[in-house]
C-alpha cells in the first residue's frame, strides 16, 4: 500500500485522482476602460484536452449595478444564456475564442492562468465563491 506521503510526492492523492492541468479565467464587466476599474462576472475552468468545461456566473447582479448603476443588464443576461449554451454544447473553448477576439470592451476575458486541478466540479465551485463571492449560479 502506498503511503500519503509518497502519495503527495508523487502528485497522487488519496481519492486516486491524478490532478490535472486547467485554465482558469475571469470574465470581467469594465464599463469605463480610463479607469480600468472592473467587477467580476463570471468564472471559467476549461480542460484544453478535453474533459471539463464548466462557467459560474453571479445569479445577482445587484453588485454589478452598484458597481455601475448605467450596466445594460439584459445585454449581461443574453451574454450568459449565450455562454452557458455554447459551454453545454461542448463549444467551450469556440466561445473562449471570441471571448479573446471580439467581446467589447466592457466585456472582458483575464488572461489564464494554469491550475493544478483533480476535481474540477469542486474546483469550480471554490473558484465562484472566490471571485464572485455567494452568489454563483450553474
Amino acid at each position: 500500500m502506498i503511503s500519503d506521503a509518497i502519495r503527495s510526492r508523487v502528485g497522487y492523492h488519496v481519492t486516486g485522482v491524478m490532478p490535472r492541468q486547467l485554465h482558469f479565467f475571469t470574465l470581467r464587466y469594465a464599463p469605463n476602460i480610463v479607469t480600468g476599474a472592473f467587477i467580476n462576472i463570471a468564472v471559467i475552468l476549461f480542460d484544453p484536452s478535453g474533459g471539463f468545461c464548466g462557467v459560474r456566473f453571479v445569479s445577482n447582479w445587484r453588485h454589478v449595478q452598484a458597481f455601475d448603476p448605467d450596466a445594460d443588464i439584459k445585454m449581461l443576461e443574453a451574454l450568459v444564456c449565450e455562454v452557458e449554451g455554447q459551454f453545454r454544447s461542448g463549444k467551450g473553448e469556440e466561445i473562449l475564442k471570441t471571448m479573446e477576439d471580439s467581446f467589447s470592451n466592457a466585456i472582458q476575458l483575464s488572461p489564464a492562468t494554469v491550475r493544478l486541478v483533480s476535481e474540477p466540479g469542486k474546483e469550480i465551485e471554490k473558484l465562484a465563491s472566490q471571485y464572485l463571492g455567494q452568489s454563483a449560479q450553474i
